[in-house]
């Protein structure tokens, strides 16, 4: 165990063991933080995320901590990783965290129960409350077995969170900490970008238009068919409106076609996947942001647009909808009507100003402190 300094003595810090799948932009200040609270060591199972990509250089430098890596599945299953048991019994960890409920899962409980009954275990789960509603039989036994038997379960939505308290009454404590990133660290990420989002504000012939902003991958379940039939709507009766687009993926010529179709190709700008400060800059020159995912467990960009200060219109299928406050920092909506999308846009439109050269920050509109959230996890986590 590592020392740690207080006000008036110095202390143990407990030694804490992460299992994760993969590193994301989104995890990084949490996997920081947790790192500076306690002896840490991260092992993932994935260089990048299942369904994306990120720029490894630029996320490594803004790591705390040496990532280190799970040898590949056994007989190339995806979640039995055997080196975890190595792992485990090399050192004797107070605390380890995984993730959702798999296999790996049951390999840490299984060596709990033969060698170190003491340890405590933990699982994130990002399951929105429909996803928990309905998990399949074999993902349903093996919570049924960890929540039985782990110390915890960390959910990201609080409807979820909600959902579990009311009817899984297992032995675990359900804890609520949501994917959102320390508002300082971001809003000065925000600052640094502005002379670039002028840049683009005054390339574009952005001012006095009031931008609709999208980040995300182009794919199916990002719905963004629906934003541009939406759009288009709201164009035709506003001429002082644009769409920014900000992402690739397969569709990405489909949904131009579309756009053409629609007759707003001139007001709608798809401009690619974007990272760091050229993201940073497409934030502050956002006045709405609009999440319309048929699916999204829990949507990291989101809090990405409310630390921004953009009125968030979020898809009630996601679970980052817990994190607005309907009319003070947006709007949820039901994707299965376009008719409420809408609506929501139009309301939007007519409460945010529109761009000017003298581009400056806009206030943050989230109504968690990641500061406040984080303390409130940590303190269950080091409970004895």
């Amino acid at each position: 165990m590592e020392l740690r300094k207080d006000k008036t003595h110095f202390e143990m810090k407990k030694k804490l063991v992460v299992f994760h799948p993969a590193i994301a932009p989104y995890r990084i200040d949490f996997f920081n933080s947790l790192n500076k609270e306690f002896d840490a060591s991260f092992y993932f199972e994935f260089e990048d995320p299942l369904e994306q990509s990120f720029n490894k250089e630029k996320m490594r430098r803004r790591l705390a901590f040496m990532p280190m890596f799970l040898q590949p599945g056994f007989c190339d299953v995806k979640n039995l990783r055997l080196d975890v048991w190595k792992i485990l019994s090399l050192s004797r960890f107070d605390v380890v965290l995984i993730s959702e409920y798999n296999l790996l899962g049951l390999l840490v409980l299984l060596h709990k129960w033969l060698f170190r009954r003491q340890v405590k275990i933990y699982t994130i789960c990002d399951d929105n409350v429909d996803m928990a509603k309905s998990v399949g039989i074999i993902k349903k036994l093996t919570r049924f077995i960890l929540l039985n038997f782990i110390d915890g379960i960390i959910l990201a939505d609080r409807k979820a969170f909600d959902w579990y308290r009311e009817h899984l009454f297992y032995k675990a404590k359900y804890l609520y900490f949501p994917i959102i990133q320390p508002d300082e660290d971001f809003r000065k990420s925000l600052e640094r970008a502005l002379p670039r989002s002028r840049q683009i504000l005054k390339e574009s012939l952005l001012q006095d238009k009031k931008v609709i902003l999208f980040v995300g991958r182009l794919v199916k379940v990002k719905n963004i068919s629906l934003l541009l039939d939406c759009y288009a709507q709201i164009s035709l009766k506003m001429k002082n409106v644009v769409l920014i687009v900000v992402g690739e993926g397969n569709l990405e010529d489909e949904l131009r076609r579309q756009a053409k179709e629609l007759h707003i190709s001139d007001s709608v700008f798809f401009v690619g996947k974007k990272e760091g400060e050229e993201l940073m800059a497409f934030y502050n020159l956002g006045a709405i942001f609009v999440l319309p995912s048929i699916y999204e467990p829990f949507g990291a960009v989101v809090n990405e647009a409310l630390l921004a200060g953009c009125y968030t219109l979020c898809s009630s299928c996601a679970g980052a909808s817990s994190l607005i406050q309907e009319y003070e920092n947006g709007n949820c909506f039901s994707v299965d009507n376009p008719e409420d999308l809408v609506a929501r846009l139009q309301y939007a439109l007519s409460v945010v100003e529109p761009l000017t050269e003298e581009l400056m920050l806009k206030e943050n509109s989230m109504v968690l402190s990641y500061e406040e959230q984080y303390r409130r996890l940590t303190y269950e986590l080091l409970k004895d």
